[in-house]
């Protein structure tokens, strides 16, 4: 019989091995990496709560299930509120019939914190969270992406469906370039022209604490950070070489100063995904022009980051469509008070408060 229990330090080798079972094996994949990811993200975060522990679904003492959970601190209203992220929730192949998924987020559910949150799930993972009572609010499972050089980012989705003509879209890419450098030429893709009141700096966590309150002004669910957890956050947003190199750069008005920051991976001739862009009241529409801009000085073939529900007319006004994609976020709570923002889109919930920088990958 299956049954659920706290997940230990002593659990990691078993996890690593169900992480193989599930996933599967590559280069990079090594026993030795995945275990360092395990113990660095569950139990050396800094938020850390032996209240709010990850499971194990366990059968005759071996683990067959897991369910990662890593506690956020937020605040509704001016009031501290405990957030449970889940990562990495899997189960045995051989061991899906056994209601040890269930078992789990169950177990998940009743625990202490105030909000359970998750925004990486599958569609899988969305019937079961909402079958055991959770939602899955459609405003924060929406993307934006912003094609910056749209023949050669069409080409890659290409070449990622149809692999066996591969090597035929790979004659293809010089033409893309042509007609990409054409597309560049026209009003809409004017991403040399900037604005000359405008500047950048690379952005510092002390600047990001310093004005955190003014660019999340008018949400009523907010994240709580310290120079500490932001500190480590960063740190380990930057290790995620797999989207690219982070970059993370403050945007300046000359009399006003700081009006937001924005921070995302670039990687030429592949799409750049957005982390977080912030600005304070009526500059979004600049911080954003300064990330495309950003964005195609490093080549990338668009830019693509999760919506904020505010500025979806800034987003129409740069020429980015919305599509919903693989992945979902699925939030519970017994408190209405805590669901309703969400779904009303009065949330400060960008890529840095989930789940999505957490994911194990590969360089």
């Amino acid at each position: 019989m299956t049954s659920v229990r706290e997940f230990g330090v002593n659990d990691i080798a078993q996890v690593v091995a169900l992480h193989g079972r599930v996933f599967g094996a590559s280069p990079a994949r090594t026993p030795q990496r995945l275990a360092a990811y395990f113990e660095e993200i569950l139990f050396r975060n800094p938020w850390r709560d032996a209240t709010l522990p990850s499971l194990v679904a366990t059968k005759n003492g071996d683990i067959t299930g897991f369910l990662g959970v890593v506690p956020r601190p937020m605040v509704l209203h001016g009031q501290s509120i405990r957030v449970a992220v889940c990562t990495q929730f899997m189960v045995d192949p051989q061991h899906r019939v056994d209601l040890g998924a269930v078992q789990m987020l169950k177990a998940f559910f009743s625990g202490p914190q105030d909000l359970s949150l998750a925004d990486g799930a599958n569609n899988a993972a969305r019937r079961m969270w909402v079958a055991l009572g959770g939602t899955a609010p459609l405003l924060y499972s929406l993307h934006w992406v912003r094609p910056l050089r749209p023949a050669r980012y069409a080409l890659s989705r290409l070449e990622r469906r149809a692999t066996r003509f591969r090597p035929l879209m790979l004659m293809g890419r010089p033409l893309a370039a042509l007609a990409d450098a054409a597309v560049a030429r026209a009003p809409m893709n004017r991403f040399h022209e900037e604005d000359a009141d405008v500047t950048e700096e690379p952005l510092q966590p002390a600047t990001m604490l310093a004005h955190l309150a003014e660019v999340m002004n008018g949400t009523v669910l907010q994240p709580a950070y310290d120079a500490h957890a932001l500190g480590w956050l960063l740190d380990q947003a930057a290790r995620k070489t797999h989207h690219g190199t982070l970059r993370a750069r403050a945007v300046l008005e000359r009399r006003r100063g700081l009006i937001g920051w924005y921070l995302h991976y670039v990687r030429e001739n592949d799409v750049s995904e957005v982390v977080q862009a912030v600005a304070r009241d009526g500059s979004f529409s600049r911080v954003l022009q300064r990330l495309v801009a950003d964005a195609w000085r490093h080549g990338a073939t668009a830019l693509r980051g999760r919506l904020d529900p505010p500025f979806v007319q800034d987003l129409s006004d740069h020429h980015c469509w919305l599509r919903r994609d693989c992945n979902w976020t699925l939030v519970h709570s017994r408190n209405e008070e805590i669901l309703a923002p969400i779904h009303q889109g009065r949330v400060f919930l960008s890529r840095l408060e989930g789940e999505w920088w957490m994911r194990f990958l590969e360089a």
